[in-house]
């Protein structure tokens, strides 16, 4: 069953639940008209649809309250709803990568419980040390898709905004949208708040690919002084080491909500107040578990100056 659709530029999505699949025209595939039997052409691109929350979240619900907004400014709606788009896939990389290196520690941990690790023919060593595969590899990855994403949600204002340029942090974002408002607003009072943990997201990346004065250590399994052993773990010079497991996900979520809450900022500061726009946040009995958005945005009927008729 196709649970939504969302066309972004030169395709269009088709999403069930558990599947996408992307289709192309045969305008987009013959721009030049060259084939008067050209084809539609409609392939599976990814294992993952609606019920996943980076798509329902990010992607579905972000552009259904675009799509139902008025805004007194020209929006390029198109543009918005690409630039989600865009998220939406770094941040489902981000989700494969975590997912496959969540399974294997969570199968080292199961083997260690229930057999040990085995130690060599005198007893002395443990051999072979079970370690999770291309783990520092992997980690870089995860690292440099996560910087993606966060540039990507900070191309957002300027969609809505008449800024000077995108700045790909919070901190300098936070600067410039308060020079725009002269003041501070929901908007840069959501950037600032997050700045910090933008900042120490945006440093694991950095001090990984470029290290210097700081440095992004990632250790896999291993066995501590007193003999325990120690889950995969990372840290920034500066920083307390991190479980890599439980970090890579808490990061996923927090970029959901932050991709989610700066859209949501960001039309709430420029739709028209012509009509008493509120985002509301949908009750837990009737989040659709086949597309699980959270908000929406609906107009405040109780502002609304409506008489009643006379009979």
């Amino acid at each position: 069953m196709i649970t939504g659709m969302i066309s972004c530029g030169d395709f269009l999505e088709i999403y069930k639940r558990d599947k996408t699949f992307r289709v192309r025209s045969p305008e987009n595939i013959d721009p030049e008209e060259t084939n008067p039997k050209a084809l539609w052409v409609t392939s599976k691109a990814d294992d993952v649809g609606t019920e996943n929350k980076i798509i329902a979240r990010i992607l579905f619900q972000g552009h259904e309250i675009v799509k139902a907004a008025c805004f007194d400014e020209e929006i390029n709606k198109e543009a918005v709803t690409q630039t989600l788009h865009k998220c939406k896939e770094t941040l489902i990389s981000c989700e494969k990568i975590y997912n496959n290196i969540s399974k294997q520690i969570e199968y080292i941990i199961d083997e260690i419980k229930s057999e040990g690790i085995e130690r060599d023919n005198q007893g002395r060593g443990l051999n072979p040390f079970p370690q999770v595969i291309d783990l520092e590899n992997e980690c870089g990855s995860f690292l440099v898709l996560v910087n993606r994403a966060i540039k990507t949600i900070c191309e957002l204002p300027i969609l809505f905004l008449p800024l000077e340029r995108v700045d790909y942090n919070f901190d300098f974002l936070g600067k410039r949208l308060r020079k725009h408002f002269c003041t501070d607003t929901n908007l840069t009072r959501f950037v600032f708040s997050n700045a910090k943990s933008i900042r120490y997201l945006i440093d694991l990346r950095n001090s990984n690919e470029h290290p210097g004065n700081k440095k992004t250590i990632i250790q896999n399994f291993h066995v501590l002084p007193d003999s325990n052993i120690q889950v995969p773990i990372w840290q920034v010079t500066g920083y307390p080491p991190m479980p890599i497991q439980e970090e890579m996900k808490a990061i996923i979520d927090f970029l959901i909500e932050i991709a989610e809450v700066m859209l949501i900022n960001l039309v709430m500061a420029t739709v028209s107040k012509k009509y008493p726009f509120i985002i509301e946040k949908n009750a837990e009995a009737d989040i659709n578990p086949d597309n699980p958005q959270l908000y929406r945005l609906s107009i405040d009927i109780r502002k609304l100056n409506i008489r009643p008729k006379n009979i």
